[in-house]
């Protein structure tokens, strides 16, 4: 079953995300879906720092390598 969801947006807004939708071949609906199933595959700006926080912690315990190529990562 759908819901319907009425959004207001500003004349640039909405003529950007037609643009967009048209571009991909897209409804304007499910446009908005996809960008929300995209924001939800993101990393969260938190488990990134948190990510950052313990690479730096393991380069400080020296347990990273220095690759000279692609092939080192094999």
């Amino acid at each position: 079953m759908r819901a319907i969801l009425n959004v207001s947006l500003p004349p640039d807004k909405k003529k950007e995300i037609e643009r967009r939708a048209k571009k991909m071949g897209l409804s304007i609906s499910s446009y908005v879906l996809y960008t929300i199933d995209l924001e939800q595959k993101m990393i969260s700006e938190d488990e990134l720092l948190e990510r950052i926080k313990e690479a730096e912690k393991n380069y400080k315990e020296g347990k990273t390598k220095i690759l000279k190529s692609l092939a080192d990562l094999m």
